[in-house]
């Protein structure tokens, strides 16, 4: 039997949907050690699934299945998984599961972008297949853009359809993120952040962000948060933070109602802005909320007090994670007890 594990990741924003230079989207975001998916596999007669979020899981299989041929069948079962739809990448932890999963049990070596291609997965950033590949902090260089019958670049028809399809995005920077760097994380109780058929359709309408915008956020990638998380230097990695969040979240503003996903989710990090974080931001489409704070205490402390504004605006989870400098284990598990009692007999 195969198992793995991976972990969610904080998506902490899109850097450039202008695609002037002819590239698209580039990102960063970090791997966090909870939540935790587990998933189990082992060879069975065509395709059984189990456990939460069947359907999904079917999907992916099945897709794998088809473009790679192999295995001819398997039992998977959803141990446990990262809550869907909020902004955690369940999507594509799922997916990169299924996939790495179904490989193994065949004896297949494939790469992690192989596996993201062959289930469909880094269409617009490559965070989480970074994430998954290797943990810590990744900077990816987003995608190419497609070119027209002309040559020109091919970004008239909307930017989800410009870019190139057949690879995921480069990974140009990678680092370790200090342990004591914590983060407070919110999931309101609101509508749930684009997923499928919304996130390609708020793509399609996602407008040209301005070059001058786009060159700002670069630049404080480059020169605030790169230097700031080499250096371990907390406070100017969570001011570097901030400040793309708020530029970035401009950029979506048009197609998620403002800077941020939902007014509570708003409220939400203005609060931890306003206790103590040294950085705050939404991840991905959210509603999913952060605060980065050093330090247990202080961060214990910052969490008491946003779960106690969190009930006042509809409740919802908050809770702590460390920054998970790891990517997905991988693992057989050579002595499986049987879960039917009858074949035990």
């Amino acid at each position: 039997m195969i198992e793995v594990r991976t972990s969610a990741r904080l998506h902490l924003g899109l850097l450039d949907n202008n695609g002037a230079m002819e590239r698209l989207y580039g990102s960063i975001g970090l791997a966090v050690d909870r939540p935790e998916l587990v998933l189990r596999a082992r060879k069975g007669k065509g395709l059984r699934v189990e456990g939460p979020e069947k359907r999904r899981v079917a999907a992916y299989a099945g897709r794998f299945m088809r473009r790679c041929g192999f295995p001819a069948g398997a039992h998977l079962n959803l141990v446990s998984r990262i809550p869907a739809h909020v902004g955690l990448g369940s999507g594509t932890q799922l997916a990169l599961a299924v996939g790495a999963a179904l490989a193994a049990l065949s004896g297949r070596r494939l790469s992690v972008p192989e596996i993201a291609l062959a289930v469909g997965r880094g269409m617009h950033s490559g965070i989480g297949i970074s994430t998954f590949q290797h943990g810590g902090f990744v900077l990816d260089g987003g995608h190419r853009v497609a070119k027209g019958p002309d040559g020109a670049a091919g970004l008239r028809n909307g930017l989800a359809r410009a870019v190139e399809r057949d690879h995921v995005p480069p990974v140009l920077f990678h680092r370790a993120v200090p342990g004591d760097w914590l983060f407070v994380v919110v999931i309101p109780k609101t509508r749930k952040g684009f997923n499928g058929s919304k996130e390609r359709d708020a793509f399609l309408k996602l407008p040209r962000a301005p070059s001058r915008l786009v060159e700002k956020i670069s630049r404080a990638v480059l020169i605030r948060m790169l230097p700031a998380l080499v250096e371990k230097d907390a406070a100017n990695f969570g001011k570097a933070l901030t400040a793309i969040q708020c530029m970035v979240g401009d950029c979506f503003a048009s197609v998620q109602g403002g800077r941020f996903a939902n007014p509570v989710s708003e409220k939400m990090v203005d609060f931890m802005a306003d206790h103590g974080a040294a950085g705050i931001g939404q991840s991905s489409w959210g509603p999913t909320v952060y605060g980065m704070i050093q330090g247990k205490a202080e961060a214990r402390k910052l969490l008491g007090r946003t779960r106690a504004c969190l009930e006042t605006l509809g409740g919802g989870e908050a809770f702590l994670v460390r920054p998970q400098n790891r990517g997905a284990r991988i693992k057989v598990m050579r002595y499986e007890k049987d879960p039917d009692p009858a074949r035990q007999r």
